[in-house]
This record gives structure tokens, sequence and C-alpha cells, in this order.
């Protein structure tokens, strides 16, 4: 546990360090970063929708795949109880399991275009988002060497004031 002796392993305000750190005063940085922040949130928000659209098309489907696939096991089980001989029965199975087979392949397939396709549109957001993280590193990067700028004309009044014993 940190005391005052003792600090933790990430108080860095132990350590002095000489190298200028801007101070961001500079207020045409808050409408950069409002852009920033809007780009990011839309993107967010994109992909929020995008991954609910999807899903809720794959539910859909798949609760109209399990509506069908009961009525046709109701269908198969009818059926089976009108059958007299056991070559009926066993044509009427073996037509059901396939037909069965097949109706889950398609459903499957579907499915995975769906997620196919949600992947693929978020993937679209997500490079939206790096983008819009490359911009705002750019954007805070000019922000800082124009906070720098704001503050080495101050820096070099104040060095001639206390030498020249205003300070």
């Amino acid at each position: 546990m940190p005391t005052k002796r003792n600090t933790g392993a990430f108080d860095f305000t132990a350590l002095k360090v000489d190298w200028p750190m801007p101070a961001f005063t500079n207020w045409a940085f808050a409408e950069r970063e409002d852009r920033m922040e809007a780009k990011a949130v839309a993107s967010f928000q994109k992909m929020g929708n995008t991954m609910w659209s999807h899903a809720e098309k794959a539910f859909d489907d798949h609760m109209e795949f399990v509506s069908h696939r009961l009525h046709e096991d109701f269908e198969c089980a009818k059926s089976l109880s009108q059958c007299v001989a056991p070559e009926q029965t066993m044509a009427t199975l073996q037509a059901f399991y396939s037909k069965m087979a097949t109706e889950y392949k398609e459903h499957f397939e579907k499915q995975a275009a769906l997620f196919r396709e949600s992947v693929s549109e978020n993937a679209a957001a997500v490079e939206e988002i790096n983008e819009t993280a490359m911009e705002s590193v750019g954007e805070l990067g000019k922000a800082a060497e124009e906070s720098l700028k704001e503050q080495k004309p101050a820096t070099k009044t104040r060095s001639r004031n206390a030498a020249s014993g205003k300070g």
C-alpha cells in the first residue's frame, strides 16, 4: 500500500522532468476535439445500429425457421400415424429427414451469410474509428505545437526579466 514515503507504482510526481509540457490552452483545439469526438461517436453508433439490425434479422429468420420446422415435425408425426406398412413408414421418415437436413443446411448458410455481412459492415465502421483516431492524434499534435509556440514567447520574456532583475 502506498504511503507518503513509499509511493505507488504509478506515481510519477517524483520524477523531475525538464521538457516543456504544453498547456493546451488553445481554444481552437476544443473545436477540433468536438469534431473528432462527434466522428468517433457516430462511428460507434453506426456499429451499434449495424449489430442490432443484423441481430434482429438473424433472430427473425431463426424464429421463422424454428416455426417452420416445428410445423414440419407435426406434419411428419401426422403422416407417420397414417402409415400402415413398414415400407411406408420408412419412406415417410426418409423423406422427412432428407428435407430436414437440406433445410437445416440452407438455414445455417443463410445465418452464416448474415454474420459475414454484419462483420464486414462493422469492419468498415472499425476502419472509420481507426481513421478518426489517427486524425485525432494528428490534431492533438498540432494543438501541442500551437500551444508550445504560444508558450515560447512568454518563456523568453520571463528569462529576460529574470536576467535583468525584474523577475
